[in-house]
């Protein structure tokens, strides 16, 4: 037994290679096993996190996964949210057994993100289905010692390392360093993949300043080229110009100035060029 966590009126028992749901009754003879999910299970019991009453998170021998209702039937299923990281998830996981063991996650009830630490790294997924939101965040948070425990205490979220107690964010989560940011996003096709485009142009809106940098050869994801430095959203001033020929083009974004920065949206302007 590594976990237990409600799952609907059920309570989901996690073992490391097996979940079983259970109808739990305080007549222990009405209660009865209502699923087994063979294959999965949990490495670090305080990975596991319900998110509301129908979905749980924890983290798998193969990466960050999440206990889910297939249909309306709430049979539970495997989805496979951590599958962007699961190379980087995986590689952390093998590094060092006790650091895995007490790998531990919250949810932000602030901004309802998920956060699982492993070791001085946290994870972060960002969810927002109305804005179309669905992202991976990594902090690196330069702690001597692992982080072991979260906590929140109705106005800030906290964390143990060692013998110290951090606070993400401060009381009123508005708190902020001059530690680098970097989003980056994969490479775009335009649903397009096989025709090469002319990448015209680019709008943001943003706050703080941000170096935008472009990639297109697929083949070499480490060359990017400086395009424009941005502190303000574009739309109804020009767009940044661009002047590049390619089948896709990737976008790494960049912030290392003092206090909050934003990116909101970023639109990229091209023109087919063949058919493919």
């Amino acid at each position: 037994l590594m976990a237990i966590a409600p799952y609907f009126q059920n309570l989901a028992i996690f073992g490391k290679d097996a979940v079983q749901i259970w109808f739990n009754d305080p007549d222990p003879a009405v209660s009865s096993r209502v699923q087994i999910l063979n294959n999965t299970g949990t490495v670090a019991a305080k990975s596991v996190v319900e998110i509301g009453d129908s979905d749980v998170f924890y983290l798998s021998r193969s990466g960050i996964r999440s206990l889910k209702s297939r249909d309306s039937s709430n049979a539970a299923f495997v989805g496979d949210i951590g599958n962007p990281i699961d190379d980087l998830i995986v590689a952390d996981i093998n590094v060092n057994v006790t650091t895995t063991k007490n790998a531990c996650g919250i949810v932000d009830p602030r901004d309802g993100r998920y956060l699982l630490a492993i070791g001085t790294r946290v994870y972060v997924f960002s969810y927002f289905p109305s804005s179309s939101i669905t992202a991976w965040s990594i902090y690196e948070t330069g702690f001597d010692d692992s982080i072991t425990d979260w906590a929140y205490d109705g106005t800030q979220v906290l964390c143990r390392a060692g013998n110290k107690i951090y606070s993400l964010g401060g009381e009123l989560n508005n708190e902020y360093d001059s530690s680098v940011v970097t989003v980056q996003l994969p490479f775009l096709d335009v649903q397009n993949p096989a025709t090469d485009k002319m990448w015209t142009g680019l709008d943001a809106v943003c706050s703080g300043d941000w170096t935008v940098s472009v990639g297109t050869d697929p083949t070499d994801i480490s060359t990017y080229e400086t395009a424009a430095t941005i502190n303000k959203p574009t739309y109804g001033m020009g767009r940044v110009g661009l002047s590049s020929t390619s089948s896709h083009l990737a976008l790494r974004m960049t912030n290392n100035s003092s206090g909050a920065a934003s990116l909101g949206n970023i639109a990229v302007h091209y023109e087919l060029i063949n058919s493919g």
